[in-house]
């Protein structure tokens, strides 16, 4: 199961630097947009939709990334109240009976919102320049299902935490709180 876990968290990980790289990118790209615009007075055709759709697709990215290394904002009132072992108790159940239904759900919508325009070939309609959707779409799709991928190793994660044989993986747990 550490492998599993491992490669799942890897994969996310890869996820995140990716999102990152395309978080410099964005900041290129604008740059060059507002530098021809106002300097040159020549705006490009593909600006707007390039640059919203780098931003999407690097907070899409990000998020499987930010749970594998529980970056995310998160509420710990209960951990801190009840106690470790309720805490690895209330992560389970939350992932497995309502995070994860939710992102199958999600990735099932996910996989019609990109097949059909790949199929159909259609085109954003937002510009001049008039791209297909399917890539962006694409993007959008593997990352839930890299968040997929992680919500089920937190859920292995937590189950093992649970049963008191916890996956140490690389970063120590934090300290229990001072009672």
């Amino acid at each position: 199961m550490r492998a599993f876990v491992r490669t799942i968290e890897a994969i996310s990980r890869a996820s995140g630097y990716a999102a990152a790289v395309l978080v410099l990118l964005l900041v290129v790209l604008m740059t060059y947009e507002v530098v021809v615009r106002y300097a040159f007075s020549a705006p490009t055709i593909w600006g707007y939709e390039v640059t919203t759709w780098v931003m999407g697709g690097s907070f899409v990215l990000a998020i499987a990334y930010a749970l594998a290394t529980n970056s995310h904002v998160r509420i710990d009132f209960a951990h801190d109240i009840l106690g470790r072992r309720a805490g690895h108790a209330i992560d389970l159940v939350g992932y497995a009976f309502f995070i994860l239904p939710l992102l199958v759900w999600l990735s099932w919508g996910m996989w019609d919102y990109f097949y059909g325009p790949f199929r159909n070939g259609e085109r954003t309609g937002q510009s001049a320049w008039n791209p297909v959707i399917w890539p962006f779409r694409l993007v959008l799709l593997a990352g839930v299902l890299i968040w997929t991928l992680q919500v089920v190793a937190e859920i292995v994660k937590a189950a093992f935490a649970l049963a008191g044989r916890p996956l140490h993986l690389g970063a120590p747990e934090p300290p229990p709180p001072l009672e």
